[in-house]
């Protein structure tokens, strides 16, 4: 009987540790997507927002894409048979996760848009920021009432996370919509763990 556990416990510790490679990106500790593109940062619980978010690195060659091909790639993407989409920062304990979880060089795209006609801000769930308490502008961009689309034909400005500012901390920042990024943040509303 003893051996019998022995023998189990031989077989099964090098089985789990052969399955501990496929395990999640999360559960590799990853921060960073890898250079190439290959493995992203994440999927991470939010238990705030009960949805896991995901910090994805364009594929090596593909360059910068633009927040439209993005929004369009993250919807692509499935997590736990869940759908994902452009991540929704919409209080501060989500913006605190995003902080503790992700690391990027770069900014990376979000699902929020500032509509240059009307001036609401608006995300890509549908719901209004504009109404919201919690925000995290950049301090260029803290008063929205200044924002201004360089032209009249753009119909919307692309909100990313940056970190170029004078805090060198994550913030929001409204860019033109045919400015790209490498990283793009994906959130999994799975409603549950």
């Amino acid at each position: 009987m003893v051996t019998l556990i022995y023998i189990h416990k031989i077989i099964c510790i090098p089985l789990i540790i052969f399955l501990g490679i496929s395990l999640s990106h999360a559960e590799q500790g990853r921060k960073t997507p890898s250079r190439d593109g290959v493995l992203s940062a994440g999927p991470y619980y939010n238990p705030t927002s009960k949805s896991y978010f995901e910090l994805v690195r364009m594929q090596s060659g593909s360059g910068h894409s633009r927040w439209r091909h993005v929004n369009s790639s993250a919807q692509k993407r499935f997590f736990k048979n869940v759908p994902g989409h452009l991540a929704t920062v919409k209080n501060l304990a989500t913006h605190q996760f995003i902080l503790r979880h992700f690391v990027s060089p770069e900014p990376f795209w979000i699902g929020l848009r500032f509509f240059c006609g009307s001036g609401a801000l608006q995300w890509v769930d549908g719901t209004d920021a504009s109404q919201s308490k919690f925000s995290a502008w950049a301090t260029k961009w803290a008063r929205r009432d200044d924002i201004t689309c360089s032209t009249q034909r753009i119909e919307y400005m692309p909100v990313s996370y940056t970190t170029k500012t004078p805090t060198k901390s994550l913030k929001w920042q409204a860019t033109g919509p045919e400015k790209g990024y490498v990283y793009y943040l994906v959130e999994y509303s799975t409603g549950k763990e």
